[in-house]
């Protein structure tokens, strides 16, 4: 009896190791995702041109609702941005307050929010960073394609339809 307890236990102990062994590689999994869905450089390049989006961004509307609507912002931090307007505190600086709040949890689809169509209309400014962002993305792939497959020229790639929409919706 006490043989068949120890095997449990041991049974035990090797299911727990085999439940943490799974977590850390989840784990891991979802660190690398986290990686594909925003590589370093292009994070870089919207840490390092947040005064430039901030400034192109004139107003709060079409922005700041759209990031509420998407759940990038809370309610209650929508609030806030609200308050810093009526308290006459310049678009600019609420609009760098947002950026910052968006860097913390920043990936593919706070870019595809903030390049939006509606909001390339409405701030026109922000178009030439978009452009700035697809020239800094296509260095980036050009990279990342020399990486995977060092052998092939990676110009190459560009004109073909199928490369340029998966540039087009690796950038945005």
């Amino acid at each position: 009896m006490a043989q068949r307890g120890q095997q449990g236990q041991m049974a035990s102990g090797d299911s727990n190791l085999n439940s943490r062994m799974v977590t850390d590689i989840q784990n891991t999994e979802d660190q690398n995702l986290q990686e594909q869905v925003c590589p370093e450089p292009i994070f870089r390049f919207f840490r390092e041109h947040k005064v430039e989006i901030a400034s192109a961004i004139t107003r709060p509307f079409p922005f700041l609702m759209g990031l509420r609507d998407r759940s990038f912002i809370s309610e209650q931090m929508y609030e806030h941005f609200q308050e810093a307007f009526r308290n006459l505190v310049p678009v600019t600086r609420v609009m760098y307050c947002v950026l910052s709040e968006l860097e913390k949890t920043f990936g593919w689809s706070h870019l595809e929010a903030l390049f939006s169509r509606i909001n390339l209309m409405a701030y026109p400014d922000l178009n030439e960073i978009y452009r700035s962002f697809q020239n800094e993305n296509l260095s980036f792939s050009a990279v990342l394609c020399q990486l995977v497959s060092p052998n092939e020229d990676w110009r190459s790639h560009e004109e073909s339809p199928v490369h340029t929409g998966t540039l087009r919706r690796s950038c945005i």
